[in-house]
This record gives C-alpha cells, sequence and structure tokens, in this order.
C-alpha cells in the first residue's frame, strides 16, 4: 500500500470508530457514568488488565468512565444511574444503590441480595467447558447466557480498540523479530499454574537457540512492545485450564498486537476456528510454530488480527454484557 493510500486508511478506520460515530451504544444504554471499582494498574493484580481494558473501552464509547476502588474518597461524587464493573476480592467499599447497575465477577451475593432483588445485578464469569452442562443460551460462539440465573459466560477479549488493531496492521512484520521469547505475564506452579506446561515449550526453544525471558510491565505499551519483539508469542494455558477449555486474553493480545496465534489449548484453538497453530504438546508446539512462522504471509496474520478486531474486543463484549443486561430489565426502567 502506497504512503497517500495507507494514511488515507488509517484515518478512515480511526474515524469509523470514533465514539461520535458509536455514540449509538451510549444512546441505547445511558448511563450518566460508568464506575470501574477494583484493581488498578499499580496494583500489579493480573485483573487489573482486565479493569484497564473496560476503563478503556467505556471512555472511548463516551462514556463519563471512572476508575476506583476501595481507598478513593468518594463523598463528591454524584453516582445516579451508574453502571459499576467490580471484582469480588475488591468490592468491600463500593457503593450500592437502588438507582445503579451492577455487572459482578466474582462477587459474594449477599451484599448485593437487595440489588438482585430490582433485577439491578448481572454476574459475569469466564467460559469454561462445565458451562456447556448448563442450562445457557449461546448468543456468539463461546459466549453464553443464563438469563434464570442472571450470569453472562465469555472469554475475556485484547485490550486494542477495533482502530488501533487496523493501526497495527499497518506496522507488523512477520521476520524482523529478535531471538528471544518474550512472555509478558506469571509464570507458576500448583493446581491453577502454568509452569509444567511452559517448561517443555521454553526447552524446546532454548534446543533451537531461542531464549525465553519472563517480562513483567505495569505498561500497557511497554507490554505490547515486546510482544511485538518477540521471536513469537505463545498462548500457553496451564493444566487445568487446558482441560476446562479456559480461554486467555492472551491469545486476543497477542494476535491484535501482530503476532501469529500459537497455543496448547484445544477451546482456543476451536475458538479461532483451527486456523491458528495447535499442538497439546508444548515442546512440539514451538516446533509447529517456528514452521509456520516460515511460511506464513501477511494477509493470512491480516485475517487473523481483522477476526479479533470484529469479534473480540472489549467494545464488542460491553455490547454484548449491556444487550444481556438490558434482557434482564431494560436499562432505562
Amino acid at each position: 500500500m502506497n504512503t497517500p493510500k495507507k494514511f488515507l486508511f488509517l484515518f478512515l478506520s480511526i474515524l469509523f470508530y470514533m465514539p461520535s460515530a458509536i455514540s449509538s451504544i451510549k444512546e441505547q444504554y445511558p448511563f450518566a457514568s460508568v464506575v470501574i471499582w477494583g484493581h488498578k494498574i499499580q496494583s500489579g493484580h493480573t485483573h487489573s488488565w482486565i479493569h484497564y481494558a473496560f476503563y478503556k473501552a467505556f471512555r472511548h464509547l463516551g462514556y463519563n468512565t471512572l476508575w476506583l476502588d476501595n481507598n478513593d474518597v468518594i463523598a463528591h461524587i454524584d453516582f445516579s444511574n451508574s453502571l459499576f464493573i467490580t471484582e469480588g476480592q475488591v468490592d468491600q467499599n463500593i457503593p450500592k444503590r437502588a438507582d445503579c447497575r451492577y455487572i459482578l465477577h466474582n462477587c459474594t451475593r449477599p451484599p448485593y441480595q437487595s440489588l438482585f432483588e430490582q433485577d439491578n445485578c448481572l454476574l459475569l464469569q469466564v467460559f469454561t467447558y462445565d458451562v456447556l452442562e448448563r442450562d445457557v443460551r449461546e448468543i456468539a460462539p463461546f459466549i453464553f447466557t443464563d438469563l434464570k440465573q442472571r450470569i453472562m459466560y465469555m472469554p475475556w477479549a485484547t485490550d486494542l480498540l477495533p482502530h488501533e488493531i487496523d493501526q497495527q496492521k499497518q506496522q507488523v512484520s512477520l521476520r524482523k523479530k529478535s531471538d528471544i521469547i518474550y512472555w509478558v505475564g506469571t509464570l507458576c506452579h500448583g493446581t491453577f499454574g502454568n509452569w509444567e506446561e511452559i517448561t517443555p515449550f521454553m526447552t524446546a526453544a532454548q534446543n533451537a537457540g531461542i531464549r525465553f525471558q519472563q517480562h513483567k510491565d505495569q505498561n500497557a505499551h511497554n507490554c505490547m512492545t515486546r510482544i511485538q519483539q518477540s521471536y513469537m508469542a505463545p498462548a500457553i494455558v496451564g493444566t487445568w485450564q487446558k482441560e476446562k477449555g479456559y480461554i486467555p486474553c492472551r491469545i486476543f493480545k497477542n494476535i491484535s498486537y501482530g503476532q501469529m496465534g500459537i497455543t496448547n489449548s484445544k477451546a482456543v484453538s476451536d475458538l479461532f476456528e483451527g486456523k491458528i497453530v495447535y499442538n497439546p504438546n508444548t515442546y512440539q508446539l514451538f516446533f509447529d510454530a517456528q514452521q509456520k512462522l516460515a511460511t506464513m504471509d501477511l494477509q493470512e496474520l491480516h485475517k487473523m488480527m481483522d477476526f479479533v478486531r470484529d469479534h473480540h474486543t472489549y467494545i464488542t463484549r460491553i455490547k454484548q454484557l449491556l444487550g444481556f443486561m438490558n434482557d434482564v430489565k431494560p436499562i432505562g426502567h
């Protein structure tokens, strides 16, 4: 694409996804404010990245968006007609108001009982295979709702906005990368850990002369840059997550940043319709990915980035959540 057309494409993609162009969401679901109550980035908690992504997306949609926690002084804030999003480890001081709506993840029910009785609360849980055994309705691939229990089950998503993914498409390269695999995130042992699954992949990389290096940072841009610089960027889940079909946000982020999809998870592979590199044996997964990297072209990568852009951003998740909340109890009533 020549330079003038490239800049025109970027301008049009940004214009299309500007808040003014998607204000219909805010008009359809007219909350005075959206309050992300919980993990801030400086806390270092894994869930802070989810709250960061919600905060970023709601602001982009044009909502007056606040990011608060239990330590904030809130006496001066008018919370009338607000939407609260929180998580059960950090909701101790959250205001509980009959004129507000709540999206609760892993929260204890009793403190919100009166709000549940008014249909003002929605429960949010991640997708696992267990969901398929429940009385649920599939509204999109791997996204299910239980109207009776007021629960939505879904994977997380990339923190990039749709137009930001289009911008990355113009910059991405498949070949010009380092000889280091940067793992951005947690490495840990235990039932819910990932060490046992990642170790064979690390060994394979080392045998091929590629270093494996963990990277931790509280800056989203720095994390994205590391992933983009990485020789490859696998989304490897732990054994428990692999068996349960848990889908990590890592896969959406890595692809949206411009890396091909690599995973040891059958659920992740199925979500991407078998079009990413998958092998449950993570030692062999490295060599499968290395072979794919040598032959993959940009068009194929762009299609995967488009797939994430169109289906797996927090703009999409917010539309789905607010739509389901409106099914539970029409917003504005």
